[in-house]
Protein backbone atom coordinates (compact mmCIF):
# COMPACT_ATOMS: atom_id res chain seq x y z
CA UNK A 1 0.00 0.00 0.00
CA UNK A 2 1.72 3.27 -1.19
CA UNK A 3 1.10 6.53 1.26
CA UNK A 4 0.47 10.22 -1.20
CA UNK A 5 1.17 13.31 0.93
CA UNK A 6 -1.26 15.61 -0.13
CA UNK A 7 -0.72 19.32 1.22
CA UNK A 8 -3.78 20.25 2.91
CA UNK A 9 -2.51 23.43 4.25
CA UNK A 10 -4.79 25.96 1.91
CA UNK A 11 -2.21 28.36 0.30
CA UNK A 12 -3.28 32.07 0.02
CA UNK A 13 -4.47 33.10 -3.44
CA UNK A 14 -2.20 35.36 -4.95
CA UNK A 15 -3.22 37.78 -7.78
CA UNK A 16 -1.96 37.47 -11.07
CA UNK A 17 0.68 40.44 -10.92
CA UNK A 18 -0.98 43.32 -12.48
CA UNK A 19 1.24 45.81 -14.59
CA UNK A 20 0.78 49.10 -11.85
CA UNK A 21 0.48 48.82 -8.42
CA UNK A 22 -2.47 51.58 -8.36
CA UNK A 23 -5.21 53.00 -11.05
CA UNK A 24 -3.08 54.10 -13.91
CA UNK A 25 -5.75 57.12 -14.12
CA UNK A 26 -4.37 58.69 -10.84
CA UNK A 27 -1.17 58.40 -12.15
CA UNK A 28 0.21 61.32 -14.38
CA UNK A 29 2.80 64.06 -14.91
CA UNK A 30 2.49 67.90 -15.46
CA UNK A 31 4.84 69.83 -17.75
CA UNK A 32 5.24 73.02 -18.82
CA UNK A 33 5.77 73.22 -22.60
CA UNK A 34 6.48 75.84 -24.90
CA UNK A 35 4.34 75.79 -27.47
CA UNK A 36 7.14 77.73 -29.61
CA UNK A 37 9.22 75.12 -29.49
CA UNK A 38 6.68 72.38 -30.12
CA UNK A 39 5.69 73.83 -33.35
CA UNK A 40 9.67 74.64 -34.47
CA UNK A 41 9.71 70.55 -33.48
CA UNK A 42 6.29 69.23 -35.40
CA UNK A 43 8.16 71.50 -38.29
CA UNK A 44 11.32 70.06 -37.96
CA UNK A 45 9.94 66.49 -37.85
CA UNK A 46 7.99 67.19 -40.99
CA UNK A 47 10.25 68.77 -43.04
CA UNK A 48 7.41 71.19 -43.64
CA UNK A 49 7.35 75.36 -44.18
CA UNK A 50 4.53 75.71 -42.23
CA UNK A 51 1.50 74.42 -39.85
CA UNK A 52 -1.88 75.24 -38.53
CA UNK A 53 -0.17 76.06 -35.24
CA UNK A 54 -2.62 74.02 -33.41
CA UNK A 55 -0.90 73.10 -30.18
CA UNK A 56 -2.67 69.65 -29.72
CA UNK A 57 -1.93 68.89 -33.28
CA UNK A 58 1.85 69.60 -32.74
CA UNK A 59 1.63 67.91 -29.86
CA UNK A 60 0.49 64.70 -31.60
CA UNK A 61 3.10 65.15 -34.54
CA UNK A 62 6.07 65.27 -31.39
CA UNK A 63 5.00 62.34 -29.67
CA UNK A 64 4.70 59.91 -32.94
CA UNK A 65 8.15 61.20 -33.81
CA UNK A 66 9.32 60.17 -30.01
CA UNK A 67 7.78 56.97 -30.43
CA UNK A 68 5.58 57.63 -27.67
CA UNK A 69 2.12 57.99 -29.14
CA UNK A 70 0.56 55.08 -28.42
CA UNK A 71 2.32 54.94 -24.80
CA UNK A 72 0.98 58.10 -23.00
CA UNK A 73 -2.06 59.98 -23.00
CA UNK A 74 -2.15 63.97 -22.50
CA UNK A 75 -5.16 66.86 -21.36
CA UNK A 76 -3.83 70.32 -22.22
CA UNK A 77 -4.88 72.91 -20.11
CA UNK A 78 -5.78 76.31 -21.07
CA UNK A 79 -3.28 78.81 -21.67
CA UNK A 80 -2.88 82.17 -19.49
CA UNK A 81 -2.73 85.35 -21.60
CA UNK A 82 0.29 86.18 -23.31
CA UNK A 83 2.09 83.40 -22.17
CA UNK A 84 4.05 80.67 -24.59
CA UNK A 85 3.47 78.50 -21.93
CA UNK A 86 1.00 75.27 -21.92
CA UNK A 87 0.88 72.77 -19.06
CA UNK A 88 -0.22 69.35 -20.04
CA UNK A 89 -1.21 66.39 -17.84
CA UNK A 90 0.28 63.01 -19.48
CA UNK A 91 -1.05 59.36 -17.93
CA UNK A 92 0.48 56.61 -19.38
CA UNK A 93 -1.69 53.96 -21.02
CA UNK A 94 -1.25 50.13 -20.08
CA UNK A 95 1.44 49.66 -22.39
CA UNK A 96 3.84 51.30 -20.38
CA UNK A 97 5.46 50.75 -16.92
CA UNK A 98 6.29 53.39 -14.15
CA UNK A 99 9.93 53.74 -15.28
CA UNK A 100 9.26 53.83 -18.58
CA UNK A 101 7.06 56.83 -18.04
CA UNK A 102 9.51 58.41 -16.03
CA UNK A 103 11.68 57.85 -19.10
CA UNK A 104 9.17 59.58 -22.13
CA UNK A 105 8.40 62.30 -19.47
CA UNK A 106 12.15 62.92 -18.81
CA UNK A 107 12.16 62.49 -23.27
CA UNK A 108 9.37 64.91 -23.85
CA UNK A 109 10.56 67.95 -21.61
CA UNK A 110 14.19 67.85 -23.30
CA UNK A 111 12.75 68.19 -26.93
CA UNK A 112 10.00 70.49 -26.41
CA UNK A 113 9.58 71.79 -22.46
CA UNK A 114 10.11 74.90 -21.28
CA UNK A 115 13.34 76.66 -20.68
CA UNK A 116 14.11 78.61 -17.13
CA UNK A 117 11.70 82.07 -17.64
CA UNK A 118 14.95 84.73 -17.74
CA UNK A 119 14.29 88.15 -16.31
CA UNK A 120 13.29 90.48 -19.29
CA UNK A 121 16.36 92.90 -18.24
CA UNK A 122 18.14 89.76 -19.11
CA UNK A 123 15.99 88.98 -22.75
CA UNK A 124 16.76 92.90 -23.56
CA UNK A 125 20.22 92.59 -24.04
CA UNK A 126 20.82 89.14 -25.70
Amino acid sequence: MSVLAIDTVPRPVTPAPTHWTSDPRNIGQTLELSELRTYDAALETLGAYKLTGNFTVDLEIVLSDLRVHDKVTFDVKPKTLLSDMRQVEFRPTEKVDLEGFAEIMRAVARRIGAAPERPWWVRLFQ
